[in-house]
């Protein structure tokens, strides 16, 4: 890892309040690269936090500090994020107040349902808003309300577009929405609608808290750690991930870690395969972020720690943002599962030619899955 790198998580772990002392000198700090690789790895505002902090503190002298074209570029850059976030919330709680008017409970995945444990909740970045819509009737029957969510969401004046089994696109006022089916990809595979019913099993049965008085639901801690951990791992063989999916998981952890079933969380990450993915997740951040684990229960080594840290670092290949047909960013799912080398044989321990294949299959022959 480069001394870039190096520094970017050390700035994280001071952002976080986690950071031992670190001394650099002024040549060390070359501060358009930390800036550049901070933007890729969507830690732009967090990291700018952490300088002002030192600044704060004296432990960045003027001389050390980015040149005043940078700071101001930072500093913006910053704002947009914050305002970005604050604007999507605004959008995505008046969604909310729409579903709940019809009874709809509003389950948020991810995102706005992590940026709160955050220090500074706007910093964290957010692109689409995910959420799961469900009503839990008289008889404790858990419904998904799906479609109810699409034809609300047009009535109200967003474009609607459901083309993909798992979920559809809401834009209601240039915010994007991501109405899910399902939670997580089911097709093609036995134990992945089988998580499914877990997922959604958890979210019927465990109390779920609205994020500061909204209609906007945070799922239980154990929804969070299965949901974030197929989530990346799954974004991690086709694509990539950025530092932020290690962030939110450390943040997580630092907060939930006494409220986790971890001996039901690990049974189902070795019967999916996610094991040795989430440990290394986890190595990450108590080795460079610095969190602290007090739970013994919590697995906190991983030989392949590095390994995915570097992949992470330097070898992301975006997919879902690109501007490339559906039909091209399919060929290049299949081409990274194919080529993803190590990821399969190392870390998910699964054929990648018949992993695909399986993929492949069900998108012809099971066009609208049921779990």
């Amino acid at each position: 890892m480069n001394h870039t790198a190096k520094i970017l998580l050390a700035l994280v772990q001071e952002a976080m309040g986690w950071a031992n002392e670190h001394n650099w000198s002024e040549e060390e700090l070359v501060w358009g690269d930390i800036f550049r690789l901070a933007q890729r790895q969507g830690v732009l505002a967090i990291v700018w936090s952490a300088i002002g902090k030192l600044a704060n503190e004296g432990k960045l002298t003027p001389e050390q500090m980015p040149d005043k074209a940078l700071k101001l570029q930072w500093a913006l850059s910053a704002e947009k994020i914050k305002n970005r976030y604050n604007k999507q919330r605004q959008l995505a709680e008046k969604l909310a107040d729409a579903f709940a008017e019809e009874g709809i409970d509003t389950y948020v995945l991810k995102g706005l349902a992590i940026s709160g444990y955050y220090p500074i909740p706007e910093y964290r970045e957010c692109g689409d808003l995910d959420c799961y819509l469900a009503t839990t009737k008289e008889d404790s029957e858990f419904v998904c309300r799906y479609d109810d969510g699409n034809e609300i969401a047009a009535k109200i004046g967003a474009k609607v577009d459901i083309g993909f089994y798992k979920h559809s696109h809401i834009n209601y006022k240039g915010l994007m929405v991501e109405n899910h089916a399902f939670c997580t990809a089911v097709r093609g595979s036995r134990d992945r609608k089988a998580l499914e019913r877990h997922l959604q099993h958890l979210l019927a049965t465990m109390p779920s808290e609205p994020i500061e008085g909204t209609h906007l639901l945070r799922p239980c801690a154990d929804f969070n750690a299965l949901f974030l951990t197929a989530h990346s791992f799954g974004h991690f063989l086709t694509e990539g991930i950025k530092l932020r999916h290690i962030l939110d998981w450390a943040l997580l952890l630092n907060a939930e870690q006494n409220n986790i079933d971890w001996r039901s969380f690990y049974e189902w990450c070795d019967k999916m395969h996610y094991t040795k993915f989430v440990d290394a997740l986890t190595a990450i951040s108590t080795e460079y972020f610095g969190l602290n684990i007090e739970n013994p229960l919590i697995h906190t080594q991983s030989d392949l720690r590095d390994k995915v840290l570097e992949d992470i670092m330097f070898g992301n290949r975006s997919i879902h943002n690109t501007n490339a047909s559906k039909f091209k960013k399919r060929l290049m799912i299949i081409r990274n599962r194919l080529f993803g080398g190590w990821k399969y044989s190392e870390l998910y321990e699964k054929s990648a030619v018949i992993d695909t294949m399986q993929m492949v299959l069900a998108f012809f022959f099971e066009r609208k899955p049921r779990i």
